[in-house]
């Protein structure tokens, strides 16, 4: 399972679909400038994942949760903060690029990276806790993600609006 990784190609894109997803997360949620360079996080591919880290068909990204130690080894009361690993399933984004040939791979990265964004801001704002990917994990969570990724998408380019009316899962109904 993952055998399949991110070329050079795939990684540049990679690069170039950050600044977008993190501009139009920080627009809605009204975020400073500079507040995903503030906050501890990485976006991990193929190449970085460890092995418990690469997840099954149909995952396209998960979020984990670290933690590093803050200050230098010398300082008394060095302390633990939250670091997290934006994990992008290199093999499941490149199976769906083959499966759906109309979509396209910087469309994909920003929509995936946005659903992921959305959920470290939550995580960082405390307003909903941090859980381990799990099969029991909060389908509510997982709705409130997707229904504000969408709300974030409509006002994106076209071709993102369209690959995340495709991707995400159609809105809960009462």
């Amino acid at each position: 399972m993952g055998s399949r990784r991110f070329g050079p190609g795939e990684i540049a894109a990679v690069y170039g679909a950050v600044p977008l997803a993190q501009e139009l997360t920080g627009q809605h949620y009204g975020l400073p400038d500079d507040w995903f360079r503030r906050t501890s996080h990485e976006i991990c591919t193929g190449r970085d994942l460890r092995p418990f880290e690469v997840l099954g068909p149909g995952v396209l990204a998960h979020i984990r949760r670290v933690h590093r130690v803050e200050g230098a080894p010398w300082r008394p009361c060095r302390r633990l903060c939250p670091h997290y690993r934006i994990c992008l399933q290199d093999h499941n984004l490149l199976a769906r690029l083959h499966e759906e040939r109309w979509i396209r791979l910087a469309d994909l990265l920003v929509t995936v990276l946005i659903h992921e964004y959305v959920h470290l801001v939550r995580f960082c704002r405390y307003e909903c806790p941090y859980r381990p990917l799990r099969e029991d994990a909060s389908r509510q969570e997982e709705d409130e993600v997707n229904r504000v990724t969408r709300r974030i998408l409509r006002v994106g380019p076209a071709s993102l609006r369209a690959t995340g009316e495709h991707l995400l899962p159609p809105e809960p109904t009462c």
